[in-house]
């Protein structure tokens, strides 16, 4: 049987560079990119390109180059993010349109060019990495938090739009867990997620890219938003 390939977004680190290790292990061809970092480093049967994914024509030269090394894409998962931490009134424009720019312009432009691909094909997964603040409101994540609700809305509109075609599309919202995003939040956030958490735990990562792997193979569920923590407001 022919390896499926997948297309991750941000992979120098963090929940790209675990999601690039499960698939790889699990024998998928990987197509990666990356922004400034090249990754430390290396998997099987794969291509790591440097590509900002908030600008249309590098993303569509992406799709076209991933498909020409690996003959199709079987699923995508948009993981590259940034935050830019500031009240509204401190914020400036530049750092709003950073963020709209990379989390939920550059999650459009993925989504709208492997969409191409996977009609053609009648089938394909895209998962969307969402997040919590979605959902909650943090002092200084305005950006942030609207680019990710941007995010689930988009991943509702494409699943109805795509559906009819075999392709599924859901999110992720990943929970807290320790990348270099996330350690840099202070001890007492960490223990406010934990007492919140019924197990008193942050997020596992490797249990979050096995989740994910999981979710990638799965034909019959779509538009959904999966909350991968154990939180309890």
């Amino acid at each position: 049987m022919k390896a499926k390939t997948v297309l991750i977004t941000g992979i120098s680190r963090g929940i790209g560079k675990e999601l690039t290790s499960s698939f790889s292990k699990n024998g998928w061809n990987i197509c990666g990119c990356y922004k400034n970092n090249s990754p430390d480093y290396t998997v099987p049967n794969s291509k790591f390109t440097k590509v900002d994914i908030s600008k249309h024509n590098e993303v569509k030269e992406l799709i076209k180059s991933s498909i020409s090394e690996f003959g199709k894409i079987d699923c995508v998962i948009n993981n590259a993010s940034v935050a830019k931490r500031a009240t509204i009134f401190r914020m400036t424009n530049e750092m709003w349109e950073h963020v709209i720019k990379t989390n939920l312009n550059g999650t459009f432009y993925i989504i709208k060019e492997a969409l191409r691909t996977m009609i053609k094909q009648r089938s394909g997964s895209i998962i969307n990495i969402a997040s919590i603040s979605a959902f909650k409101s943090y002092v200084g994540a305005a950006g942030y938090s609207a680019s990710k609700s941007g995010v689930i809305s988009l991943t509702r509109t494409a699943a109805r739009e795509a559906g009819r075609f075999g392709i599924t599309v859901n999110a992720v919202l990943p929970g807290f867990h320790f990348t270099s995003m996330g350690d840099n939040a202070g001890d007492a956030y960490i223990e406010e997620v934990k007492r919140k958490s019924v197990l008193n735990a942050t997020t596992d990562i490797k249990e979050l890219a096995d989740f994910i792997l999981f979710l990638a193979g799965v034909k019959t569920v779509s538009g959904q938003i999966f909350n991968f923590d154990s939180r309890i407001a």
